[in-house]
């Protein structure tokens, strides 16, 4: 059975950690001082049981993430106009990438759609459902040539539908 500090970590290290988190402007910090704190936590010995552990534990992170800032000034260095960030590159998609991936979607959509209705079951159970073709030939009881001969047409088709020319 796991100790009272061992259930507590558990349940309260992921909030702690986002806490210092938001305080610290720095994740790695943050993980640091979490453990710091457990640890503080263990050492305390108060005259009277603690009434509301979270809450303790809350403002001995409190504590240290104020310590932390005040041995670790920021200097002036290290202040970025925001201004001077409009141009750095987002690893997100642009909106023109969303709007061009959704547009792609939509033709291969409507070109599956277009596909015989066997060819069509055939080349979605295999291709988005991952059902091999050897388990689709029995399923359908025709011949595995059958099944890639389905497969290839609907390639093909896919191919002429959705790729420029």
């Amino acid at each position: 059975m796991a100790s009272a500090i061992t259930c507590l970590y558990i349940e309260h290290v992921g909030e702690i950690r986002r806490f210092l988190a938001r305080r610290l402007s720095c994740v790695e910090a943050a993980a640091d001082l979490a453990h710091e704190v457990f640890i503080r936590y263990m050492a305390a010995e108060p005259a009277s049981p603690i009434q509301n552990p979270r809450a303790f534990l809350f403002r001995i992170a409190g504590n240290l993430a104020i310590d932390h800032a005040r041995g670790n000034p920021i200097k002036p260095g290290q202040w970025v106009d925001i201004t001077e960030c409009g141009d750095l590159a987002s690893e997100y998609p642009s909106p023109e990438r969303f709007a061009v991936a959704r547009q792609e979607l939509d033709r291969l959509r409507k070109a599956i759609e277009e596909l015989p209705p066997k060819c069509r079951e055939v080349f979605i159970r295999h291709k988005f459902d991952g059902v091999p073709q050897s388990r689709l030939a029995q399923e359908y009881q025709i011949t595995l040539n059958a099944i890639e001969k389905h497969l290839v047409r609907a390639l093909i088709h896919l191919r002429l539908r959705v790729m420029p020319a």
